[in-house]
């Protein structure tokens, strides 16, 4: 079983009779997108096109909605506690605005992880192209009087919704990675650009520090008993933050 956030980017809603509209990208053709409404699994969608949409009867723009790639044969599960409990604080998020300049058509996002220590971010942990099928990002000014306040221009968030992370008239939706569960450490984090051509550009370094534990180990059960030696063989599900 696997599951991310990462790669689902883009997130339109819009109300409509009755109900709310949803739109997202998805980096994730080979998964099922689940569309969450509080903790209930309202709806799930493949994202054979690199996008997915889901008319929502009686919910509204107010209601907490999470949006989660998961494996096919996960379709229908709910995997609400496992993806969104609040014990897993044991996870970094990185975002970066997806501005017209300097990107273009073409370029794709990088983000590269160290391990907890480390020095340098030696390991690649999310790639996805910046504008999906390429794209732009338009926002207030741009398309303006063409959508809601804070959603202005075509398939894009707009001013108010991501306001300064973009230009003026260009505001953004946000690329985002989000980890997986990791033990408690400082890790080095590394953000490039590469364009069209394979150029990267200069790195944009940090490092994030964890200090959330990991869920505790389930399940404990004696196994068996050895009376001679006096010896106890107990099994137990190990953390699920802390599976490979």
């Amino acid at each position: 079983m696997t599951f991310t956030e990462s790669g689902i980017t883009g997130v339109r809603t819009a109300a409509v009779d009755g109900g709310l509209l949803i739109r997202a990208h998805s980096a994730h053709a080979d998964k099922v997108v689940q569309c969450y409404v509080g903790r209930r699994l309202a709806d799930a969608q493949p994202a054979p096109a690199e996008s997915v949409t889901f008319l929502l009867s009686g919910v509204t723009a107010t209601d907490s909605i999470r949006l989660l790639a998961v494996d096919v044969d996960q379709a229908r599960a709910n995997l609400f506690d496992a993806a969104f409990s609040s014990d897993h604080g044991n996870r970094m998020r990185v975002r970066t605005p997806r501005t017209i300049v300097p990107y273009g058509p073409g370029c794709t996002w990088r983000v590269r992880r160290g391990a907890a220590g480390a020095a340098q971010a030696d390991t690649e942990a999310w790639r996805q192209d910046v504008y999906p099928n390429g794209h732009q990002a338009g926002g207030f000014g741009f398309g303006f009087g063409a959508g809601g306040f804070g959603w202005d221009g075509a398939d894009s968030a707009g001013f108010g919704r991501c306001f300064g992370l973009g230009e003026f008239g260009f505001d953004c939706d946000l690329l985002e990675w989000l980890s997986e569960p990791l033990p408690p450490g400082t890790y080095p984090i590394e953000v490039t650009v590469l364009d069209a051509a394979g150029n990267e550009s200069a790195g944009s370094a940090t490092t994030i520090e964890l200090d959330a534990c990991a869920r505790p180990a389930s399940d404990l059960a004696v196994q068996a008993y050895d009376g001679p030696t006096d010896t106890l063989t107990l099994t137990f599900t190990p953390s699920e933050d802390l599976l490979p």
